[in-house]
């Protein structure tokens, strides 16, 4: 399976200097965090973004028509349009036409990776499914988000990115990938809201911060911290199995693409792997902010784009999703791709 393009759509950011200046970032947490700023779309609504995204796929590899795919998958978190509306309908409108199947994917920020496996299983099926597209836009931008206070220690950035996976050669290889999910952890997110009505349409605000630790007392009153541990020892079985699949060890990956969350988390997971900092996208991530489910996407890009990755490199993508759920995805770099 190989990654056929990669196109992406990230609007300019906005540094957390202005955050500060403007009042919607405090200074304190602007020294103690060290994020740089987060990338920030206006009004374009995010289905937009992900069309922008799919036409730079193609574009960037001088690929056919978006019309020949056999498969759209789009991974959305946040809200993409008007409420009973799926926004895969609009990029068939504007860019495929014609019955392809398409599925709006609700697997939280580990949603593309996790939407690979779907998409290539779906392409082994039958021997005439050629090609897939994976996309996935947000724009976070809304009155029930602030973007800068929402998840202490990290910003909400906006951005998309589409992949095209098929069967013929082309700029990556997909040499493995797998997502699984933490059942105990499902309250993670969920802060002890009641689960109807829904919380958008009373209009509550989002706030990760407030639901973590709404969960983390819980956990203190009743079970200990050890799903932490359990959440830790998942994503190392997922990335151990992602690494023998492919056939090869961690030291044979070049880089390896997180989340773009906290530094607290990145420590953690640096730890966990075994890895530098250098070797992480963390550099990359803190300029642009937490985009959903494209961040290791958007930093393949950069990466890309800027010679951190080269023929013959491996990527290892390690993805969290609130459920919580897991995935590990190993990339082969065959081709350069257009420099930035």
């Amino acid at each position: 399976m190989f990654v056929r393009s990669l196109g992406v759509y990230v609007p300019e950011s906005v540094s957390v200097e202005h955050a500060v200046r403007e009042g919607w970032y405090p200074a304190e947490d602007a020294e103690k965090f060290r994020q740089i700023g987060a990338a920030v779309a206006g009004d374009m609504p995010a289905p937009e973004m992900a069309r922008l995204a799919v036409l730079d796929a193609y574009e960037r590899y001088g690929q056919s028509s978006p019309k020949d795919l056999d498969l759209l998958l789009y991974p959305s978190v946040w809200h993409q349009g008007p409420n009973g509306w799926q926004p895969q309908h609009y990029l068939q409108k504007h860019l495929l036409g014609g019955p392809v199947p398409a599925f709006e994917i609700r697997s939280g920020c580990v949603g593309m990776i996790s939407s690979l496996e779907l998409a290539a299983s779906y392409l082994m099926a039958l021997p005439e499914r050629e090609t897939a597209m994976v996309v996935s836009s947000d724009n976070h931008g809304t009155p029930l988000v602030d973007r800068w206070r929402m998840t202490p220690g990290a910003l909400i950035g906006d951005a998309a990115a589409a992949l095209l996976l098929g069967k013929e050669r082309g700029m990556a290889q997909l040499l493995s990938v797998n997502a699984t999910v933490i059942p105990e952890a499902d309250a993670v997110n969920d802060g002890a809201y009641p689960l109807f009505p829904p919380d958008a349409t009373v209009g509550v605000g989002l706030s990760f911060g407030d639901r973590h630790e709404e969960f983390r007392q819980r956990l203190l009153k009743k079970q200990g911290t050890g799903i932490h541990l359990t959440i830790q020892k998942t994503m190392m079985q997922q990335v151990e199995q992602t690494l023998d699949e492919a056939g090869i060890g961690l030291s044979d990956i070049t880089k390896v693409a997180l989340p773009h969350g906290r530094r607290e988390d990145l420590d953690g997971q640096m730890s966990w792997l075994g890895i530098d900092e250098d070797q992480t996208t963390w550099d990359y991530g803190r300029r642009v902010g937490h985009c959903g489910a494209v961040d290791q996407f958007i930093a393949f890009e950069h990466l890309l784009a800027t010679g951190g990755l080269v023929p013959g490199d491996h990527l290892l993508m390690v993805g969290f999703g609130s459920g919580t759920s897991c995935a590990a995805a190993v990339f082969k770099v065959i081709e350069e791709g257009p420099r930035a």
